[in-house]
């Protein structure tokens, strides 16, 4: 990771606190101050966050080529539950019900699965959405199916070659992987997406992949990302070639249709792009290609909704849509109808699914944005509140020695990830020197750099 020499007095705002009646204000104001509020924005008009993470562990039983952890992740503790409960509450009290609340590290499957049910259960019981963000290897599917009984709602599987899994030599041979993690889920009630991350090594094969996610009826979410300068990763900047037209054109090429990714925004539009498809037998059509009509029918939903706490509850705001302009809800429907319809043989080969692909451009460590993190949808869950995930890799260290005080029935106590237990004392102990940790305990460029030190000597 690169030094931007952080220190806590020079940390951004951790996320946009809600002390109003409306918890969409804040990001909705962010947008706006930073001229992406448009009419196809999404963020700010249906929901206060797309999501959040919550780090359950720093663990990971990968050692990836690029890495958003940093040097010293895997050198801290887990946080108890008491901890994740809290920041739970914490997430909850920003942004309301219906919020995504990504279970992540690390790998979360190196965590008891007891501590994951707990949690599950906690994100149900709060109203919240849970999603496991994991690289599959532990997640079987005996675990999976615990993990559904407790509540679990989506299950987010990373594969790709900057894991450099043993045996596999492209994207194309890593699809056996892919196939056998949808058959873990069959039958489980989960929404399986999955996420890649788009390097200089699998550019070329981006096309392929995209049109194998295409053809995979069970994927509901399929989020391609761009290699960012950030965390521990051996390999650095982002190779000219890829851009977000670049990866959006590539993408459009493997599912053999234009896919309109500046119809609907999801926050900024230099973040995040967004498409919308259904699918069948092998074929795609884009749901956004009336541009017109879908933003006219985001503001008919917008005006439709009567809530501020949390989430917009969808069928409730299309049927008061449907009552307030049956014209439009006609004209949204016979387009839906005509998208269907234009899957041709597509329809005899296989079930309809609606599809939506994200491309995802994370930010270099030392390359932030202001505009950009001040209208994030993508939190991270810290001791000091919600923060946008590219300022938290950025400075990622600081944030995990960062003391949550967590109250309980003899009075608060203290946690640090630096040491093993709660304390008595909110203290900010250094992480371990990283020069004394054993090999095994480093990863990324700490791990390369301990190993070319030993060969020399």
């Amino acid at each position: 990771m690169k030094d931007t020499a952080p220190t806590l007095s020079s940390v951004k705002p951790a996320g946009r606190k809600f002390t109003g009646t409306d918890r969409r204000a804040p990001l909705r104001g962010g947008l706006q101050g930073c001229g992406e509020y448009g009419a196809g924005q999404t963020a700010g008009r249906f929901y206060p966050i797309a999501c959040v993470a919550l780090e359950v562990t720093q663990r990971c039983n990968l050692d990836c080529t690029l890495c958003y952890l940093s040097d010293r992740a895997e050198m801290t503790y887990d946080p108890p539950l008491s901890v994740l409960f809290a920041r739970l509450a914490t997430i909850h009290s920003h942004y309301g019900p219906g919020v995504s609340v990504q279970l992540t590290g690390g790998d979360p499957t190196l965590r008891k699965v007891e501590d994951l049910e707990a949690l599950c259960r906690e994100i149900r019981r709060l109203g919240m959405r849970s999603c496991l963000m994991t690289n599959g290897i532990r997640a079987s599917r005996a675990f999976l199916t615990r993990l559904a009984a407790a509540g679990l709602d989506d299950v987010a599987f990373h594969v790709d070659m900057t894991q450099e899994r043993k045996g596999f030599n492209s994207e194309t041979e890593l699809n056996v992987v892919r196939r056998a993690y949808i058959r873990h889920t069959r039958g489980l009630g989960l929404r399986v997406l999955f996420n890649t991350t788009v390097f200089g090594g699998n550019i070329a094969e981006l096309s392929a992949l995209a049109r194998f996610m295409r053809d995979r009826p069970e994927v509901a979410f399929v989020s391609f990302q761009m290699q960012a300068d950030t965390g521990r990763g051996v390999l650095r900047g982002r190779p000219d070639a890829i851009t977000q037209d670049s990866v959006m054109r590539a993408v459009e090429v493997g599912y053999e249709t234009p896919l309109h990714f500046d119809t609907a925004a999801v926050g900024h539009a230099k973040c995040n792009r967004y498409a919308s498809v259904v699918t069948a037998g092998g074929r795609a059509v884009s749901v956004l290609s009336a541009k017109r009509l879908t933003q006219k029918v985001i503001a008919a939903l917008s005006r439709a909704d009567q809530s501020t706490d949390g989430h917009i509850d969808t069928r409730d705001s299309v049927r008061r849509m449907a009552r307030r302009n049956p014209f439009l809800a006609l004209q949204a429907g016979l387009h839906l109808l005509k998208c269907v319809l234009r899957l041709g043989r597509g329809l005899l080969r296989g079930p309809v699914r609606r599809q939506s692909v994200f491309i995802h451009n994370f930010m270099a460590a030392d390359a932030l944005e202001d505009d950009r993190c001040a209208s994030c949808v993508f939190m991270v869950a810290t001791a000091n509140g919600p923060l946008s995930m590219c300022v938290h890799n950025a400075q990622r260290d600081m944030h995990l020695v960062a003391p949550d005080r967590v109250d309980g029935p003899s009075g608060p106590s203290w946690w640090n990830a630096a040491v093993p237990h709660l304390s008595a004392g909110p203290d900010l102990p250094d992480l371990s020197d990283p020069g004394l940790a054993p090999l095994k305990r480093l990863k990324g460029q700490m791990r390369a750099t301990r190993r070319n030190q030993k060969d020399v000597s």
